[in-house]
């Protein structure tokens, strides 16, 4: 009986202790790994991850409404929160003993009907539409090509899978997100950083189509960086890629995996075609042509700009058998922008697409030499721009396309033998350009040009006196060297050959050789001239500035000829 008796009261003993030990971990706080755990108890990891995701989709609507501030706060703080559910797996409880199941659930809804709130408002209001995919001309300074990129929207949450099993993907979705949002701001570099990130937080050939999506993201913000070699390596690897889920027949949808496809070609085409590369360029822009044919048509917006971007690609390697086609292709462009843009206000078509495509056709006519009709495209760009510079009167660079406008049709008038008419609109075109100052190197294409035709029209002395600011402003920029000034110094010295100033003209002939017994010898990196345009920002030598002149269809006259 002693014996029962004591067994029983150990027994009472050890359900009391177990009692008390149970309230305790509910109630007190108990040491886990060396750590302390919340006296409350914790939310579990999938109420975190519910929690990430909807602050990443409540991120999602200030972004898609350009309010980006506000965007990056939802974005770091979905990406605080799921860095909180990996510490609740590897038990490290210290950062989050003041969260509870209570607080996280609140927050949620807190979230949610806020998100829902915004998406509500935001409805009624016109979204941007992205700029087309255009090239432009390699001499056009209307736009800055690095800048002028279709940016990708950003995603939702991968909401076709369960809160814990998608966590890796959303994770990498929400860095993808904020990479965009630096890469809107014009914060590529960092753009690059954060979608790297996201590639690496993405588990292996677990989502092809994010893990492409992200890798054409990071090749945009590689190329608006200048960084172009690594955008090509990183176009070329995810058009591989796209290639072979096309191959393989995958249940990727066709068209929308053609639509990638055909947008990581064109990225690459830019990158040749801005490289000089013009014949890769070419094939480049008829792969995308064809796809984009197949996939959307004939007559949509996104087709109609691949066949503008080959007909870009075919002037430019200035063969003469491609100049028709040219012409066909940027015709059928022209008139699918027109029709678009008279169609719909929210069109994606701009005032300055249609300038561009008609500026385009009217060099492409001049080089035909159908004047008429390189004239009338002129005009008609003429008069869009003159509207669109009057609409922006505080912003100078819409001035930009109204300049070389004029100075096209100058050109026109003057191989037409009609001097006086480019004489005029020389004259306006130099009254634009002294908007952006008076050193640069249209100023100076256009003052050697009107020195040009007072040669011919025997106005000698203006003739000179154009002649000369152009040789200032050669010195100035490119020194005593470069085939440039050397042209320049001939034509000086035949315009004093015929006013009688022999000897100064003797002077200047004796100059021009002098320079170009110099230019024809070899010459070192660290010897050979500075550029006029380089000086600029532009990254050509002096021969560029010659070659310049001569696109324009400008003589020049050695200086052994003129002696």
């Amino acid at each position: 009986e002693k014996r029962n008796a004591t067994i029983l009261h150990m027994m009472r003993n050890k359900r009391s202790t177990t009692k008390t030990q149970s309230a305790q971990r509910k109630i007190t706080c108990t040491k886990i790994s060396g750590l302390v755990a919340p006296s409350k108890p914790i939310p579990s990891k999938k109420e975190f991850y519910r929690l990430a995701r909807e602050l990443n989709d409540f991120g999602l609507e200030y972004h898609i409404a350009g309010v980006y501030d506000k965007a990056l706060l939802g974005y770091q703080e979905a990406v605080r929160i799921r860095m909180i559910a990996l510490k609740i797996e590897s038990y490290e409880l210290a950062d989050i003993s003041d969260l509870s199941n209570d607080s996280i659930k609140e927050r949620y809804e807190t979230v949610r009907a806020q998100r829902e709130g915004l998406a509500l408002n935001i409805t009624d209001q016109q979204t941007q539409m992205p700029p087309l995919d255009l090239y432009h001309r390699s001499e056009s300074r209307s736009t800055c090509d690095h800048c002028n990129v279709k940016i990708e929207q950003p995603i939702h949450s991968a909401t076709w899978m369960d809160e814990e099993g998608s966590k890796y993907i959303d994770s990498a979705i929400t860095l993808y997100n904020i990479g965009l949002i630096h890469q809107k701001s014009n914060r590529p570099i960092k753009a690059t950083q954060l979608f790297s990130m996201a590639l690496r937080v993405l588990p292996q050939a677990s989502h092809p189509p994010l893990g492409a999506l992200i890798l054409y993201s990071s090749a945009q913000a590689l190329y608006q960086a200048g960084d172009l070699k690594h955008a090509a390596h990183d176009l070329s690897q995810l058009i591989y890629t796209y290639s072979a889920t096309v191959a393989s027949g995958t249940s990727y949808p066709g068209d929308i995996v053609g639509l990638n496809l055909a947008s990581a070609i064109a990225l690459l085409g830019r990158i040749h075609f801005e490289s000089k590369d013009f014949d890769r360029a070419a094939e480049l822009c008829q792969e995308v042509l064809h796809l984009r044919c197949s996939v959307l048509g004939r007559r949509h917006i996104d087709t109609a700009a691949a066949s503008y971007n080959l007909a870009l690609v075919w002037a430019e390697t200035g063969r003469i058998e491609c100049i028709q086609e040219s012409i066909s292709l940027a015709k059928i462009s022209l008139h699918i922008f027109i029709s678009h843009k008279q169609a719909s206000q929210s069109s994606a078509v701009q005032t300055s697409n249609i300038i561009q495509v008609l500026l385009t056709l009217g060099g492409l006519y001049f080089r035909d030499e159908s004047f008429a009709n390189a004239t009338h495209c002129l005009n008609k760009a003429l008069q869009l721009a003159r509207k669109v510079a009057s609409e922006h009167p505080s912003d100078p660079a819409k001035l930009v396309d109204v300049a070389d406008l004029l100075f096209m049709l100058a050109q026109i008038s003057h191989r037409q033998g009609h001097s006086f008419a480019a004489l005029e609109l020389y004259h306006e075109s130099l009254q634009v350009e002294r908007v952006f100052g008076e050193e640069h190197k249209e100023m100076a294409l256009v003052l050697f040009s009107l020195g040009q035709i007072y040669h011919e029209v025997g106005d000698l002395g203006r003739a000179f006196e154009y002649q000369e600011h152009v040789l200032q402003l050669s010195r100035r920029h490119l020194g005593e060297q470069g085939e440039f000034l050397a042209s320049v110094l001939t034509i000086i010295g035949n315009i004093q050959n015929e006013r009688g100033n022999t000897e100064d003209a003797m002077a200047r002939f004796a100059e021009s050789e002098r320079i170009m017994v110099q230019v024809r010898q070899p010459q070192s990196v660290e010897n050979s001239p500075i550029s006029l345009i380089s000086l600029l920002g532009i990254a050509h030598n002096s021969q560029a500035i010659a070659d310049l002149f001569q696109n324009h269809e400008i003589e020049f006259h050695p200086a052994a000829a003129a002696a």
